[in-house]
């Protein structure tokens, strides 16, 4: 009795691990289909999560208050999110993740963030709930769907001029990062295009 549980025993967990892992799958694909895309502005990279190579902190600008004008100096930057994340304090403090509203151009690129309902009836047709995450109980730590991009090793090039994460987004304000974008909403296409960092194939070489 006891070889034929150790026998059924691993065929069991096996069986198990490609049901889950099937289900991960699906759930993927049912959230692709039933979500639509919006873009997020991406903050400059931290130039240190490229040098590993196969990864890309990302450091999204979700526009709390709006957009900020030319005119305003980094320091002005500075005190405006100190001063947000005082206003802003009793929404997100000790809560996992936050219903957010973002409010979205013609492009459907988010250009205001708020944490009133109220943006959506403002903007009926321009505007998504958008859930953020909480990690660390900081303003400036909120953020939706993935605090990094995964690559195949020696893509970083490829990755690197990312200006915008294409967010697959839920009714219900759940995100999914699906990729990144250049400056017009352009992919990269870095994966169909591995070839040319891998240097000449086989029967190429001149």
């Amino acid at each position: 009795m006891n070889i034929l549980n150790k026998k059924i025993l691993p065929i069991g967990l096996a069986v198990l691990s490609i049901l889950l892992f099937v289900l991960m799958i699906a759930r993927h694909e049912w959230h692709l289909a039933n979500s639509q895309s919006i873009y997020v502005k991406l903050q400059p990279v931290d130039p240190r999560s490229l040098i590993q190579g196969d990864y890309m902190a990302l450091n999204y600008q979700l526009y709390f208050g709006g957009q900020p004008s030319k005119e305003q100096s980094a320091n002005g930057q500075a005190a405006k999110a100190n001063k947000e994340e005082n206003v802003h304090r009793d929404y997100f403090v000790d809560k996992n993740s936050i219903v957010s509203y973002a409010q979205l151009d013609a492009q459907r690129r988010v250009i205001r963030t708020s944490f009133n309902p109220e943006l959506l009836a403002q903007y009926p047709s321009s505007s998504t709930k958008l859930v953020l995450k909480n990690p660390d109980n900081r303003f400036e730590g909120l953020y939706p769907a993935a605090s990094s991009f995964l690559f195949a090793e020696g893509l970083e090039a490829c990755y690197r001029d990312s200006q915008y994460a294409e967010l697959k987004v839920q009714e219900n304000g759940q995100p999914l990062l699906v990729g990144l974008v250049g400056e017009h909403l352009q992919p990269f296409d870095c994966k169909q295009n591995q070839a040319w960092w891998k240097g000449p194939r086989a029967g190429e070489i001149s």
